[in-house]
């Protein structure tokens, strides 16, 4: 048995969706389907049947699926100890964090990769969701977490929440616009960041049905420092939900009515999503996210 076809299998199995499985192994649908095609030739009976909302397992199907991950696991074991023997040094995975450690949920991702890979380096860099791409191609990073989804050659993003978004309005500004009035909160000072920020691009969309943009007064790239600059009323800033619920706690922030969603996705190259440790760590990033036990492909 081609060991491809088993990676293929369980990337349809992982996903379940033969789209997003193809865009993860960076391949074209047509191949992936040809692989599953040529796996169930060989095997004489299905293991996957196509649904409204995408791929079902079969009985079958589901009998197989411990065994190929098995399969799959033994084969990166081998692949990981030869390298090991050769380098001295045992696997890392280096991960990026494009924002506060503990909204992504840092602590419980370490706890639960422990015993998973009990030998595995976890290393943490601090990363931006514009730069993500070029940090994995150069190889300084092995996956990051990131605003938005890109559409990048090569580099598949992985949804992994939808994130909510707040209009933190600071409270000497509050009274200078109503409740709902896009026109004047426009008009108001903001603390803005680069355009193709994922942030900004929501903000815009949306301002966009009453032609008004931000009138931007400050630049910042740092979400603390976005913060400050609103708790200080420099200006109006676009901020995750729960740091501007902390400005409007602790009375520096009017909160606007009306919410905004930006996608967070994982990032990682193309193709390299089911090889050790990469496949485990995103298998535990989705646990922690859904509130499922963790499925293990």
């Amino acid at each position: 048995m081609d060991i491809r076809k088993l990676q293929c299998f369980l990337a349809v199995a992982f996903e379940g969706n033969l789209t997003r499985a193809a865009e993860s192994l960076f391949l074209s649908q047509s191949a992936l389907s040809g692989q599953i095609k040529q796996l169930e030739d060989e095997l004489e009976y299905q293991v996957f049947v196509r649904k409204a909302r995408g791929m079902a397992m079969t009985a079958e199907g589901e009998a197989l699926l411990p065994y190929a991950r098995s399969a799959i696991q033994a084969m990166d074991e081998f692949n990981s100890k030869a390298a090991t023997l050769r380098s001295g040094s045992s696997a890392t995975l280096t991960v990026g964090l494009n924002t506060d450690p503990a909204f992504l949920r840092m602590a419980e991702l370490v706890r639960h990769m422990r015993p998973i890979i009990p030998d595995l380096h976890l290393s943490f860099i601090v990363s931006q969701s514009r730069y993500t791409s070029e940090l994995l191609r150069s190889g300084e990073m092995d996956v990051g977490f990131r605003f938005g989804v890109w559409g990048e050659d090569g580099i598949h993003d992985e949804l992994i929440a939808s994130v909510t978004l707040t209009i933190a309005i600071p409270t000497a500004l509050a009274d200078q616009v109503e409740p709902g009035n896009w026109r004047e909160l426009a008009a108001l000072p903001w603390v803005y960041t680069f355009r193709g920020c994922p942030f900004h691009v929501a903000l815009r969309e949306r301002m966009s049905a009453y032609g008004v943009e931000p009138n931007p007064v400050e630049q910042s790239v740092d979400e603390n420092i976005m913060r400050e600059l609103v708790a200080e009323g420099v200006g109006v800033a676009i901020l995750r939900e729960d740091d501007g619920k902390r400005l409007e706690a602790a009375g520096q922030a009017v909160l606007w009515p009306e919410t905004l969603q930006v996608p967070l996705c994982l990032s990682y190259p193309a193709g390299r999503g089911y090889a050790s440790p990469l496949r485990e760590f995103r298998d535990v990033v989705r646990s922690s996210w859904s509130g499922k036990k963790p499925v293990r492909v």
